[in-house]
């Protein structure tokens, strides 16, 4: 009698910095590989679209991110806990907290993310995704997972414990960092690829085929590798997939 082995479905992080593409790639996935996709900032959106009484879609529009709306000024936000703690913080660095000033989409995410949660607890939103994965996991979801902002090193040592794996993607115009704490190239998290992205979305579809295939094929490998693969010409993608 041959015995069966019960394979976890693929886990995958990606990294990079903003615009880079890294939700670009997830959405790929997602849509050619049937993967879920999930971000550490899932859980962020939905609490400050809770606390603002907005929807998520406002909080992501990317032509207003990073301009300030007057309803997402602190003034406006039902969490007292949150709106204590940002004044706690301004307080420590010198400044007084105007309530009334309107605030940018990016500003309140990032506050609440770090300032917030992570001071409460800096395994918040690690625990929040790990909860997740298991869960999905205990029910016998058998899709693939991606995650699509691997950004701190207990996000990117988390999906390590759960045997996850890691791609990188750079992209050249996209090394401007941001000054937050959860900007990062990702490299000091040791990926197991990285995608350089500089041709068009058919190019980058063509490497995360490609190399997706090679994923789920040595996934349960314990084989360490690191590549570094640039979005290669439409021809020799078309050989690289046949």
């Amino acid at each position: 009698m041959h015995q069966t082995h019960k394979l976890t479905p693929v886990l995958l992080g990606i990294t990079g910095l903003a615009n880079a593409g890294k939700d670009t790639l997830a959405q790929l996935l997602a849509t050619h590989c049937g993967a879920r996709t999930m971000a550490f900032s899932d859980g962020i959106y939905a609490e400050v679209a809770e606390a603002f009484d907005c929807t998520i879609t406002d909080l992501a529009l990317r032509n207003t991110k990073e301009q300030p709306q007057p309803w997402l000024a602190l003034v406006h936000c039902r969490d007292v806990a949150f709106v204590q703690r940002i004044q706690d913080h301004c307080a420590a660095q010198g400044h007084a907290l105007d309530l009334m000033a309107a605030r940018s989409p990016r500003t309140i995410l990032e506050w609440w993310g770090t300032e917030y949660r992570r001071h409460q607890n800096p395994a918040y939103w690690v625990n929040t995704v790990r909860q997740r994965i298991q869960r999905l996991r205990s029910v016998g979801c058998k899709m693939p997972i991606v995650i699509s902002d691997v950004r701190k090193p207990d996000e990117a040592a988390m999906l390590r414990e759960l045997g996850g794996h890691l791609w990188r993607i750079t992209r050249p115009g996209s090394e401007v960092q941001t000054g937050h704490a959860t900007s990062t190239t990702g490299q000091e998290f040791a990926p197991d690829l990285t995608l350089i992205n500089c041709h068009d979305i058919a190019h980058l579809q063509g490497l995360a085929l490609v190399h997706w295939g090679e994923l789920v094929q040595k996934a349960h490998t314990n084989k360490p590798r690191h590549r570094v693969v640039e979005a290669a010409s439409s021809d020799s993608i078309g050989e690289q997939l046949h």
